[in-house]
């Protein structure tokens, strides 16, 4: 287990990881009463529905960072202005979180699309491996799901690691042995061996239309009756069936992240 602290010129919270794309991150916050969404520039504090409100302006140079989506559309975070943008962290190649992950942004999308708020709230789910997440395969996994009202997005590796590292959650590539190889299911695409996993912190956030980090949870989605396509079912190993069960450690489930929303931009999302 690995401890390290966030720090964005200052000192935001302290965090306790365990390794891998199955890892967890565990943030502490102070038990004092929630009083506002918008709480002091440098400071966390929790938010009733889950997770911790924040209020910290994100630099130029993250905002300025080269996004591609899966259609192989350009972008920054910069050009999203305007619009508050939910951003979570994932790989295609993961098979032990990553395809909860990705449920969770669909039902997050779609709950945005018949609240009909697709004008005010965005929501990217930004790869961890730039090597292997190009806009076609980003496709080819969004293409697995029945519904498409969230963007997989990618770059360039300098990119990302400066994108997660701000956000604190830096991802390290841990080859396979043979065994690992063996034992762990086939690529749900090409039918490969998997070679290498990015080991990375799991976290939900939210980053306000004025380009504020407003919020931020921590731990595995807890998908509950929320489906995952087949073939990424079976793509899953015996680690990643057991966190589609019930996910080890902390956790976050959808609701709070729409709580979350609901209270930085007024707007109601379906539960």
């Amino acid at each position: 287990m690995r401890k390290f602290t966030v720090s964005l010129g200052i000192v935001l919270f302290s965090l306790s990881l365990l390794t891998s794309c199955r890892s967890e991150k565990v943030i502490e916050v102070s038990n004092q009463a929630h009083s506002t969404a918008t709480p002091k520039t440098g400071t966390g504090e929790a938010a009733p529905g889950g997770g911790t409100y924040l209020n910290e302006p994100i630099p130029t140079e993250v905002l300025n960072l080269p996004l591609v989506d899966q259609n192989g559309e350009t972008f920054t975070l910069e050009s999203l202005k305007g619009q508050t943008v939910v951003i979570t962290n994932f790989l295609t190649s993961c098979q032990e979180i990553c395809p909860m992950t990705s449920a969770s942004m669909r039902d997050v999308g779609d709950a945005i699309v018949s609240a009909k708020a697709s004008n005010k709230i965005k929501v990217l789910e930004i790869t961890v491996d730039a090597k292997r997440d190009v806009p076609s395969r980003l496709l080819a996994y969004q293409n697995l799901f029945a519904t498409k009202n969230w963007s997989l997005v990618g770059g360039t590796e300098a990119g990302l690691a400066k994108l997660w590292n701000y956000f604190g959650a830096p991802a390290t590539k841990e080859e396979f042995s043979e065994s690992d190889k063996a034992s762990n299911p086939p690529d749900w695409q090409s039918g490969k061996l998997v070679s290498y996993d990015m080991v990375h912190a799991n976290l939900v956030i939210i980053v306000d239309d004025k380009s504020i980090w407003r919020w931020l949870d921590l731990g595995a989605p807890n998908v509950g009756s929320a489906k995952i396509p087949e073939k990424l079912k079976s793509y899953l190993s015996a680690d990643g069936l057991k966190n589609l069960e019930k996910p080890e450690g902390s956790s976050w489930k959808v609701d709070a992240v729409y709580s979350a929303l609901k209270d930085i931009t007024g707007v109601s999302l379906a539960k």
